[in-house]
């Protein structure tokens, strides 16, 4: 078309791009005096009995009235639609910029780009999803960054609008020759290969495809020539991010894989939950290096390998101590009934509870690509699926239904030993499927994980020092905090932890435990020099959070640390973006309880703080931490002045570690201001016993450290000085709460 022709009121300028679907100018509105962009059907009216040219035009048209239903900043905008004697025309926002094809590099973008226009992405197509509109062809071409660096999306030509009483979209309608292909193939979905019915989840596979290429200027499915491509998208398992692009965050590798299922019912059922675990792989962001990271890159390129292993198995021998790590793999769920609803539920369960997994600090786990081959395994060999996996836990799982109820029974198996770690039975009423599932998979991940970190601490602790290599040493240090808590075994904790740092300088986890285990020797009234070792402590989880800034342990150190230094606030602040990134993350959640139960100034924080620790305790009452969360609770109740529940929450703790002398502290306190006052005397003489050193002055300092108020302080000594224990204040008072 010659330049400088006028159709209707606007003025064609050049030619700026063509397609099947149309040739696109860029134009003038000569009446709004603004740039526009026309883009014309490629076949003259002359033509226009052609059956093929009636279809194109009809899909023209479509394409306008698709867009023009939209309101989204990042979706073309739709001004007119023309038809003119020798042409159609679609008059739209003129975007100048360029297309996203031609702005991905080869080695793809930056995280933060990716992340950036992947959410713009996200929020486009969820809006015209709600519109009920489909886009069926969402690809880079179709995708425009403005000069703004702001993403457009166009090209609706072969959107879908509506929907049949199902919510589905078919492909098939009047505008679609029977057995003809709509969409880009190397984008499409297998769905629209196969000419089926499509819907919302077509458009999720697309945005995985584009997220991939983005990420890594590669396309996650190969084949020399179309027929190939077809074949691998519809047979084959993608390819794995994290192979193209190790630093990736381990979520963002699980988003891709579960966006890229070939059967839509496992990918995320809107882009809405999409986009959520795309902001959350933006607040983890991406390791520029592996140093301190608690796998090596070997170990967690294989979490996503899909490779089928040859020949002996790799787990003949179980592997060196302190390297093997702790690695899981969640098989697929089975269903024991007929109905096809019930294999869906399995498998949802099966892989919330893999989802939820991955967000465990220190645990490998298989992704779900890797595990979903062996979905139709009824009696599945979990040694050879450890060693193609290359892991050393398998988690497996059936579910049953008997009217409106289901059990789901899970088993955990320690493939090296050939024993059950941990079973459990879960039965439910089904009112609502979608909570019903979700409640399951949080309980299941709550208590395997607690399991895990049990059982990954217990093989270090069993080793010889020599044998460790640093991740080892440290988990050797976490046993003995967790299970032979002894006042001289700190020190030999601090021992190893410092040996780990000589192995691996770098290790942020060890210089986060270094200062953990430095500030408990403090507030356990332990250190000769409290003040040196609380700079050190303080010194070695800024280093940490220097090394790993997003890593979950790091924050859940430095968070308590920071509590114990009287910098409350910005110890909130850590352990809060620890289990945003890490939900799962119970031991986090542990100390935010403490924190927030024993160290905030106002009701609400102690209340706040209490709540977290009695859901902790109610709903995972087998983990390594629980004995912590009834000392931090009983703490938290002495401050909000429920003096019968501390001492009911100290003793069980007393009961699990006898020896943890700081428990029996505080439960002589709570039983002083219940006025039981010679068990106080009794439980204050056996603490006392264990550390000599307890006394009123080194208890008040740390206690106005914590709290940094001295009358709300006052409420874990009081009880002491009721029992005669500690002296009275010269003053009289004697605080319950605050004033």
């Amino acid at each position: 078309m010659a330049k400088s022709r006028i159709v209707s009121h606007y003025e064609i300028i050049e030619e700026i791009g063509r397609g099947g679907m149309g040739i696109v100018y860029k134009g003038r509105d000569r009446l709004l005096n603004r740039d526009v962009a026309l883009k014309a059907l490629p076949f003259a009216k002359s033509i226009e009995d052609d059956p093929q040219h009636s279809v194109l035009r009809q899909r023209f048209e479509r394409e306008a009235q698709s867009a023009s239903a939209l309101n989204h900043p990042n979706i073309v905008t739709i001004y007119d639609l023309l038809s003119e004697p020798d042409g159609d025309f679609i008059v739209m926002e003129y975007v100048e910029g360029k297309p996203l094809s031609k702005a991905i590099p080869r080695n793809g973008l930056p995280l933060a780009q990716v992340l950036r226009y992947g959410l713009q992405i996200a929020d486009a197509v969820g809006s015209a999803h709600a519109a009920g509109i489909v886009h069926r062809d969402l690809k880079p071409e179709n995708i425009l960054i403005s000069r703004s660096d702001q993403i457009k999306i166009v090209d609706f030509g072969l959107a879908k609008q509506g929907s049949d009483e199902r919510g589905v979209l078919p492909t098939q309608e009047m505008l679609t020759s029977p057995g003809s292909f709509m969409g880009t193939l190397c984008y499409a979905a297998p769905e629209q290969h196969l000419n089926l019915p499509v819907d919302q989840r077509t458009d999720i596979f697309a945005l995985g495809v584009v997220l991939f290429k983005m990420l890594t200027g590669e396309l996650p499915f190969y084949g020399k020539n179309l027929m190939e491509l077809v074949q691998a998208i519809n047979r084959c398992k993608p390819r794995s991010l994290r192979a193209l692009r190790p630093a990736a965050p381990p979520i963002l590798d699980a988003l891709i894989a579960r966006a890229l299922q070939r059967e839509p019912a496992d990918r995320y059922p809107n882009v809405g939950e999409l986009a959520a675990d795309l902001k959350l792989a933006g607040e983890v962001g991406e390791h520029v290096t592996l140093a301190g990271a608690s796998i090596s890159q070997a170990e967690l390129n294989s979490s996503v390998d899909t490779r089928i292993s040859s020949g002996s198995s790799s787990f003949a021998q179980p592997p060196v101590a302190g390297r093997e790590k702790i690695s899981i793999a969640v098989l697929p769920f089975r269903s024991l009934s007929e109905n096809k609803e019930d294999s869906y539920m399995a498998m949802g369960i099966g892989s919330e509870i893999n989802s939820a997994l991955s967000r465990v600090p220190g645990v490998r786990v298989a992704s779900h690509l890797a595990t979903y081959r062996y979905k139709d395994n009824e009696l599945p060999d979990l040694s050879r699926i450890a060693s193609e996996l290359k892991i050393r836990y398998v988690l497996t799982g059936s579910l049953r239904r008997g009217g409106n109820r289901i059990r789901v029974i899970v088993e955990l198996a320690d493939v090296i030993t050939g024993s059950v770690q941990w079973s459990r039975t879960y039965d439910r009423d089904l009112e609502d499927l979608f909570a019903v599932q979700e409640e399951i998979a949080s309980a299941i991940v709550r208590a395997t994980g607690g399991e895990l970190i049990r059982a990954g601490s217990e093989r270090a602790d069993k080793a010889s020092a020599d044998e460790l290599d640093a991740w080892g040493l440290v988990r050797k240090a976490y046993h003995f905090w967790n299970y032979g808590f002894h006042p001289a075994g700190i020190g030999d904790s601090l021992n190893l932890l410092r040996r780990a740092l000589e192995l691996d300088p770098n290790y942020a986890n060890a210089h986060a435990f270094l200062g953990l285990y430095l500030i408990e020797r403090v507030a356990l009234i332990l250190s000769e020099h409290p003040e040196e070792d609380r700079a050190e402590a303080q010194a070695a989880v800024d280093r940490a959070f220097e090394l790993a800034p997003n890593d979950t342990e790091v924050l859940e150190n430095a968070g308590l640390v920071w509590c114990h230094c009287g910098m409350w606030e910005r110890s909130v602040q850590a352990l809060r973006r620890a289990v945003k990134i890490s939900p799962f993350n119970l031991v986090a959640w542990g100390y935010l309880g403490f924190v927030l139960g024993c160290g905030g100034q106002q009701t609400k924080n102690a209340t706040e703080g209490d709540r977290i620790l009695t859901k902790l305790i109610t709903d995972t009452p087998e983990h390594p931490s629980v004995p912590y969360w009834y000392f931090f609770k009983a703490m938290a109740c002495t401050r909000l002045g429920h003096f019968e529940e501390a001492v009911t929450c100290a003793f069980k703790c007393v009961e699990m570690h006898p020896n943890f002398y700081i428990a029996r502290y505080t439960l002589a306190n709570a039983l002083g201001h219940v006025g039981r006052y010679d068990e106080a005397r009794a439980e204050m003489a056996t603490a006392l016993t264990i550390n000599p050193h307890l006394s009123e002055p080194l208890m008040t300092r740390e206690w106005v450290v914590i709290i940094r108020d001295r009358q709300l302080a006052e409420t874990q000594l009081a009880g002491l000085r009721k029992a005669g224990i500690f002296p009275q204040l010269l003053t009289g008072a004697e605080t319950g709460g605050e004033k």
